[in-house]
């Protein structure tokens, strides 16, 4: 008798924790579903176990409405019925510093270790792409397999299987499923057989009066939300059995395990799936060459990797998971909601790179180092980088949500730091300076000594009438400063013992050259008054002198030892880098041109209009200059089109940008400082228009194959053109790449990087 073949079957869910809705609503419909999903484990023998998506902050959300059910979880977890983790949150990979994904594991691993156990596997069926070092990443907490969709191409993987190389070398079996992935057996099996009809025909549709009970919100101000179905959905159409369980079987045709086949059975937010025990059931009675069966995902992954590991064919894909589409990978979601990007990685650098290195140094001398509140800095951080949570592709309100939470984990953080630094400034020696020395710290958190020209702020008292301070380290050397302003002022002194005590004080703004601060160290400096002034003269003041030494010998110059740069008439660059006389013309213009996609997927209209601001007038005037330090502004406008009109479905109606125009305005500030061999720029867009990109152009004419990225502890190696499929196409949206703090192109020779 010929053995059958084996469908392994398992119930999960993507649970999003903000994405249509926002988090109390989504917490609501979780609060019913883990109800459902507990008495089901306990009524249900059969149903072998659940999986929570690769997550268990749910857990933690359900807990935190019905902390009754603690015990009822554990028991679950325990007995392998209900599968968390390992991941806390469900991140987007490249918004985030390669360190947050390691945290986001190991948050969620001990977190899970609280109630029995974790998923044994890798598992990123979430994610718009998949980083480079993913293999390193798992492998190194004890994986040996990967579920990972979003996404390789069939060109790259030709079967579900295959090996992941990761830069290091790292190998690690993984699988991206097969049609629908994680949602095959919902789509194709599920929900036939529990409403009589298949997913993504015409007659998926819900029928007033027959789809079940429904409410609406009827006043105006509400009325845009959804409808919610109150009532459960109790059909069961047996004679969709067959045909639907075959249908999900052929869904993993390209499985090099053709015999043993994995079909997991859920999509976003949905139930617990109650009628799939008697549907393995009658699946069973009505199939004759396979045998359906609850399963694990561990299990499933020790045949398959017992089955494939000497298996020839298993194709090796190396490098990122990232082939496209645009709208499977999400790629425009990575340029949207800036403002919550520019906060988190403010944040990321904070925690990872000032609090935690000062703290973990005062630990070591002896001082308690602040767990409790750096967990709940991390607790923050971490909840705002699920993957619709970090991109905002929600409702406003997320967004609100997703940067409190930024907010949050910044003011624990400084609140972290300051005292560290507090403790630092008691930690020094300062017996032999004046009672009323104004001292000035500065402190290096990274792992390499650092010389940076700083803008800093220090202050003298009222009374002491100081107009210029002069700045001198130790061995009484005085540092190169350049002054900026000064303002008379007034702050509260906080104590503890007394009510605030106000302090008159002038405030000094000025530019230092500190010299080189050791890595992971700190340099203590000494203000003193260089010259002094009455406070009453109405005229003739002191007047500023000069060593003539100034990094902008005009308004539309910059120059130090290293780099040369003028500014154009249209606000384009001419930069030349003095110590190889090589010359980039025209870069930093700025183009804008119509996009009418989604918050996922960027897409021009058919009747596009693209403009550049290279060629029209800038405003131009140089803002700060110095021996230190000097500023050129920029301010350009553009005339571009106030919004873009999508056509209905792609195809009905207008796809072009509107005739009307609104103005765009742009301010750029050119910053190059003594001894730096970058040019610093920051800018400000005053955006007024809709549905449209703007992008800043950086012509390089290096001739090179390939770029360099900042990845995940690793550096993306990225080929200029594009990997094409057997046809000879590519998805051109692919080509806008993400990176992490820098790209970089050299012909071996001469380069350009741009930094952030």
């Amino acid at each position: 008798m010929k053995k059958k073949a084996k469908g392994i079957m398992i119930p999960h869910t993507h649970w999003d924790r903000e994405w249509r809705y926002p988090i109390w609503k989504n917490r609501s419909l979780l609060v019913d579903f883990m109800k459902q999903l507990l008495d089901l484990i306990e009524t249900d023998r059969e149903y072998r176990c659940f999986v929570t998506d690769g997550q268990c902050v749910m857990i933690e959300d359900y807990l935190e409405i019905c902390p009754e059910e603690e015990e009822r979880v554990r028991q679950a977890v325990q007995a392998g019925r209900l599968v968390i983790g390992p991941w806390y949150t469900l991140p987007d990979l490249y918004p985030l510093d390669g360190e947050c994904l390691v945290r986001n594991l190991l948050k969620g691993i001990r977190y899970c270790q609280g109630f029995g156990g974790h998923l044994g596997i890798g598992y990123n069926s979430f994610g718009w792409g998949q980083t480079a070092q993913f293999p390193q990443i798992y492998k190194s907490f004890g994986f040996d397999f990967l579920i990972a969709a979003k996404r390789v191409s069939k060109e790259r993987a030709p079967y579900c299987e295959f090996w992941w190389r990761g830069p290091d070398g790292t190998k690690i079996l993984t699988s991206r499923l097969g049609k629908d992935a994680r949602a095959n057996g919902f789509f194709q099996a599920y929900i036939p057989i529990r409403h009589g009809i298949k997913y993504l025909s015409d007659d998926y549709r819900f029928r007033w009066g027959k789809t079940g009970q429904v409410f609406h919100h009827a006043d105006a101000e509400k009325a845009y939300q959804d409808y919610f179905r109150i009532d459960k959905a109790t059909g069961y159409h047996k004679d969709q059995v067959n045909e639907a369980f075959q249908t999900a079987w052929s869904a993993m045709d390209e499985t090099l395990m053709p015999d043993e086949r994995l079909i997991l059975v859920g999509s976003d937010f949905t139930t617990p799936q109650p009628i799939l025990t008697r549907m393995i059931r009658d699946a069973n009675k009505q199939c004759d060459d396979v045998e359906f069966s609850m399963g694990t995902l561990e299990e499933y992954a020790k045949k398959l990797l017992d089955h494939l590991k000497d298996n020839s064919l298993v194709p090796e894909v190396q490098g990122e998971l990232r082939d496209g589409p645009a709208c499977n990978t999400s790629a425009n979601a990575l340029a949207t909601r800036i403002p919550i990007k520019q906060l988190n990685k403010k944040v990321e650098n904070l925690l990872l790179r000032h609090v935690e290195p000062l703290a973990a140094l005062l630990a070591m001398q002896g001082h308690d180092y602040p767990t409790v509140l750096l967990q709940k800095a991390w607790t923050y951080l971490l909840q705002a980088h699920p993957h619709d949570s970090i991109n905002g592709v929600t409702q406003d309100k997320s967004v609100e949500d997703t940067l409190y939470r930024l907010n949050q984990a910044q003011e624990i953080g400084e609140v972290v730091y300051e005292q560290s630094i507090a403790t630092l400034i008691q930690e020094l020696e300062l017996s032999d300076l004046d009672e009323d020395a104004v001292l000035l710290l500065i402190h290096n958190p990274l792992p390499t000594p650092v010389r940076e020209i700083l803008k800093v702020c220090v202050d003298t008292p009222k009374e002491d009438n100081v107009w210029e301070v002069e700045i001198f380290d130790t061995q009484g050397q005085t540092l190169d400063s350049q002054f900026i302003s000064r303002r008379e002022m007034t702050c509260p002194v906080s104590d503890l013992e007394a009510r605030p005590w106000p302090f008159y004080y002038d405030r000094h703004t000025i530019y230092i050259d500190p010299g080189q601060i050791p890595a992971g160290g700190y340099k203590v400096l000494q203000v003193r008054p260089r010259t002094h002034f009455q406070r009453q003269t109405e005229w003739w003041p002191q007047m500023r002198t000069s060593q003539g030494q100034d990094i902008a010998p005009n308004a539309h110059t910059l120059e130090n030892d290293f780099l040369h740069a003028s500014v154009n008439s249209d606000g384009t660059v001419k930069l030349t880098d003095k110590q190889t006389d090589r010359t980039w013309e025209d870069i930093h213009y700025f183009e804008d041109t119509g996009d009418i996609g989604d918050y996922w997927a960027y897409y021009p209209p058919y009747q596009n209009q693209t403009y550049i601001s290279k060629g029209g007038p800038a405003k131009i005037w140089l803002e700060d200059n110095g021996p230190l330090s000097a500023t050129i502004a920029v301010e350009i406008r553009m005339k571009l089109p106030v919004t873009g009109h999508l056509p209905e479905k792609f195809v009905i109606g207008e796809s072009r940008r509107s005739q009307e125009q609104t103005e765009v305005i742009i301010v750029t500030r050119l910053t190059l400082k003594r001894n730096s061999r970058k040019l610093d720029i920051h800018t400000v867009v005053n955006n007024t228009a809709e549905s449209h990109r703007i992008r800043v152009m950086i012509p390089t004419d290096i001739q090179t194959d390939y770029a360099n990225s900042a990845g995940h502890f690793t550096v993306d190696r990225r080929p200029h053109i594009p990997p094409r499929d057997n046809g000879g196409q590519f998805y051109p949206e692919m080509q806008t790449l993400p990176q992490q703090t820098f790209v970089d192109v050299s012909d071996g020779q001469n380069g350009l990087a741009v930094v952030n």
